[in-house]
């Protein structure tokens, strides 16, 4: 029923539970015979080419998430073995996580050769995915500043999800090592320049913007592009900029013959944040799994080492 309520389709539902779309219907058929009569409702109804669930079917889906999450952890084993375990975990990471977290993949592998984890991108449904059970883990980044806007500030961060910082960076201005501005670096040759503007989770407006707009500014966009490693290649052909997390940053500069420079107005810090669903909290390969990243991070990222650019 779950899985009918998160799909409102019983052909995707089908799908997602690997069985045929009439074994999903004798199931629905099953649910209505058993149910039905005694909510006194149908559960669902028709609705174009998909299933609609009724009041009463939408008040249950919560109950039914806790019930699963009981049940789940149950019959989880006692023991837990990282170099026997044999689970599979989703992971999906923001783009600017990448260099920072997959060179922890060897180790992981080395303490847990069995385990197996598929890397996915960001979507714009990603934590609607991760209470579906369809992600097991996300890594979003997030500003700490209290002035940056819904849902950009981490406090935002959804209510009905677990999550855990697992570090902290600052913002730092990328540019082409030959850039005429580099030696003359100040608040005039940041709105002087071009800056490339990058989508994340689907918005090309950033904090930063804000911050400009409250000060009666403005800067110039030249160019807008999907990711950030092709910002760092028009960043290397062009004179053209852009802002990004200094780790980072860090790790494209040398790639792409690209230097650094503070970003000259106060943005406060990013917040990098581990989030799955509490249904998970007590599964014991999933909780190892996050200590895994909790303690990688904080040997790469002790206390204080990261500070805002004044």
């Amino acid at each position: 029923m779950l899985v009918l309520l998160e799909e409102r389709s019983v052909s995707a539902a089908a799908a997602r539970l690997h069985l045929s779309q009439s074994a999903v219907s004798k199931q629905l058929s099953k649910l209505r015979q058993q149910l039905a009569p005694r909510l006194d409702d149908p559960l669902f109804v028709r609705a174009g080419q998909g299933l609609a669930p009724t009041a009463k079917a939408l008040s249950l889906e919560e109950p039914l998430r806790q019930w699963l999450q009981l049940s789940n952890s149950m019959l989880q084993p006692q023991q837990f073995d990282p170099k026997t375990d044999e689970r599979s975990f989703t992971l999906t990471m923001a783009e600017t996580a990448f260099h920072t977290l997959l060179p922890l993949m060897p180790k992981l592998n080395q303490l847990a050769p069995n385990m197996k984890l598929r890397i996915a991108p960001q979507t714009l449904a990603q934590f609607e995915l991760l209470q579906q059970g369809k992600a097991d883990l996300l890594i979003v980044p997030r500003d700490t500043d209290p002035r940056a806007p819904y849902p950009w500030q981490v406090k935002h961060l959804p209510s009905y999800l677990s999550s855990q910082q697992l570090y902290r960076d600052n913002h730092v201005v990328l540019m082409r090592q030959q850039h005429p501005l580099r030696h003359c670096w100040d608040m005039d040759a940041f709105l002087q320049t071009s800056h490339i503007t990058i989508s994340v989770e689907g918005n090309e407006r950033w904090f930063m913007d804000d911050v400009l707009s409250a000060i009666d500014t403005e800067r110039h966009v030249g160019a807008r592009v999907p990711d950030f490693h092709s910002a760092a290649l028009m960043a290397q052909h062009s004179d053209m900029i852009f802002v990004c997390a200094s780790q980072f940053a860090h790790n494209l500069a040398p790639r792409f013959n690209l230097t650094t420079l503070p970003v000259p107005l106060h943005l406060g810090e990013i917040s990098f944040n581990m989030l799955w669903a509490p249904m998970l909290d007590n599964d014991p390969a999933h909780s190892w799994l996050r200590q895994f990243f909790i303690d990688e991070t904080k040997s790469l990222f002790p206390p204080n080492a990261y500070c805002p650019i004044p």
